[in-house]
């Protein structure tokens, strides 16, 4: 039944402020026709390259109070989608944050999070942190298991022994896996959004025979919490959803 379905919105990676600006234009445009009931967000949303251990170009390094307005704003950006129920799951570089202060100041740890920083519980979104897992029907969603290749969600599947979607690895990959039980179980992985001409800590190349723009919808079986799940390429700045061409 059509009305036993719930639609889903995955956002990936997107490294805010350094985000892919068309690509960020495209998900909203994509959202605003798709009406998701859920939005998840799978971490790494904002860069915290200003918090970063890493060594930092002085030509991209910004301060942290304009990185979390550009975010808070690409936030209420989602918001605006109204969809039913928000969640953000932590990544690695909302970690930074966390780490920084462990490392820096561990009097103001408990004092200052990523959660509280960027308003999260105010703006009605639910938070993950980093290294936990939300669930949603049948389906599990993290940042990562701990690997970054062409086949992390292969070894998440294997982590988990259940279906799982997971984001850090910049790349768009499905797969299904069966059981003895006769079982069939997806992993998955839905790109990112970040800019890649803005990276600086690869060679460019690299990233860009690797990584892929897109992001994921899915569709939640209310009656028996099956999920059914579409990876979303981003080509050329257009995708097709649910027939409909979208373009920026």
């Amino acid at each position: 039944m059509k009305n036993d379905l719930e639609k889903i919105l995955f956002i990936p990676d997107t490294h805010i402020p350094y985000h892919d600006l068309k690509a960020w234009e495209l998900l909203l445009k994509v959202g605003k026709s798709f009406k998701p009931d859920h939005i998840i967000i799978g971490g790494d949303f904002i860069d915290n390259y200003t918090v970063s251990s890493h060594d930092k170009n002085p030509n991209r390094a910004l301060k942290l109070e304009e990185e979390v307005n550009e975010t808070k704003k690409c936030l209420d950006q989602v918001k605006a989608l109204k969809a039913k129920s928000n969640v953000f799951i932590g990544g690695n570089h909302e970690d930074r944050l966390e780490r920084y202060l462990m490392a820096k100041a561990p009097e103001l740890f408990n004092f200052i999070s990523t959660d509280k920083v960027l308003g999260l519980d105010e703006k009605g979104f639910v938070y993950v942190p980093y290294k936990q897992t939300y669930t949603i029907g049948k389906l599990n969603v993290t940042h990562d298991t701990g690997t970054a290749g062409q086949y992390s969600h292969y070894k998440a599947l294997d982590v988990f022994q259940h279906n799982v979607v997971i984001n850090h690895t910049h790349r768009i990959g499905y797969t299904v896996q069966g059981s003895a039980k006769n079982e069939r179980h997806v992993g998955a992985m839905f790109g990112w959004l970040g800019d890649v001409n803005q990276v600086d800590y690869m060679h460019k190349i690299k990233a860009l025979r690797d990584w892929s723009l897109g992001f994921g919808i899915g569709y939640l079986e209310k009656s028996t919490g099956n999920i059914f799940l579409v990876p979303v390429p981003i080509v050329n700045y257009s995708v097709v959803i649910e027939g409909k061409l979208f373009k920026v």
